[in-house]
């Protein structure tokens, strides 16, 4: 761990143990937010801990209302765990991929009764290389004229 003077370490401490992020201690002190971080490991804090007299987590969320335990009895905010989870259920999205068969049968004119925005617009941009006009496309993949012209317009 990184050396300290023991009065700038026992004022880290006292921030940290109060419940203030590593970037407010950085800030007010002037240590190394990676510094901090390795303190604030040392003494067995979580990154969101915080007090219960606090008006905000670190990220400015109030409390009590997003005030809230995890399962070791800490206090957490309850806005930042819901966050972070969605951003890891956002990291494993994989796009749904368009139905081929789907897609040919409306180029040959019997689309399905629901094709999905991704199919339709596969389907004109495939009838549109072979330079039909936007009504015979939109006769056979049975949408406007309207639509085959945005979808041109958007390639």
């Amino acid at each position: 761990m990184t050396w300290l003077p023991d009065a700038l370490r026992q004022e880290v401490e006292q921030m940290l143990r109060a419940g203030a992020s590593d970037l407010a201690v950085h800030r007010q002190t002037g240590v190394a937010r990676a510094t901090v971080a390795r303190y604030r490991k040392a003494l067995g804090l979580p990154g969101y801990h915080t007090t219960a007299d606090s008006p905000a987590c670190r990220h400015g969320h109030p409390f009590p209302q997003h005030l809230g335990r995890n399962e070791k009895g800490h206090l957490i905010c309850l806005e930042c765990k819901r966050i972070r989870v969605r951003k890891k259920a956002r990291a494993n999205y994989t796009p749904v991929q368009p139905d081929e068969v789907a897609i040919q049968r409306a180029a040959a004119g019997d689309p399905p009764d629901r094709l999905t925005p991704r199919e339709r617009a596969a389907a004109i941009r495939q009838l549109d290389r072979r330079q039909l006009s936007a009504a015979v496309i939109a006769e056979r993949v049975r949408c406007s004229r309207r639509t085959v012209h945005r979808r041109r317009a958007a390639a």
